[in-house]
C-alpha cells in the first residue's frame, strides 16, 4: 500500500508542477505583450509637439520637440482625439476628421 500511495503523491506533485509552470509561462508571455504596449487606456496618451500634431504616450508628449510649423491639416485634429488603439497612441479615425482632411486636399 505504501508504494502505491507514494506513486499517487508523486503523480499529484508532477501535475501541480506542470500546472504551475504553464501558469508562469502564460504570465511571462502576457508581460511581454504588455511590455511592447505604449498604452492601456486613452488617458495614457496625449498630443505633443509644437503644434500638438503628434499623438504619443503621455510621458513622451511633455518633452517632445518638433519643428514649429503649421500645416492646414493640423486644424482637423480638433475633430478627433489622441487615443489608445491596439496598445498604441494614435489619432482616432472618424468621419469628421476624414472629411476635414479630404476638404484640405
Amino acid at each position: 500500500m505504501f508504494v502505491g500511495e507514494f506513486k499517487i503523491k508523486k503523480l499529484i506533485l508532477v501535475l501541480i508542477l506542470c500546472i504551475f509552470l504553464t501558469s508562469c509561462e502564460s504570465r511571462i508571455k502576457e508581460k511581454e505583450i504588455q511590455g511592447n504596449a505604449e498604452c492601456a487606456v486613452d488617458s495614457d496618451c496625449s498630443a505633443g509637439g509644437c503644434s500638438g500634431q503628434v499623438c504619443t504616450a503621455k510621458e513622451k508628449a511633455k518633452g517632445l520637440i518638433t519643428t514649429c510649423e503649421w500645416k492646414e491639416e493640423y486644424s482637423c485634429l480638433k475633430l478627433t482625439s489622441c487615443s489608445c488603439i491596439n496598445d498604441k497612441c494614435q489619432w482616432e479615425d472618424n468621419s469628421d476628421y476624414k472629411e476635414c482632411i479630404d476638404n484640405i486636399k
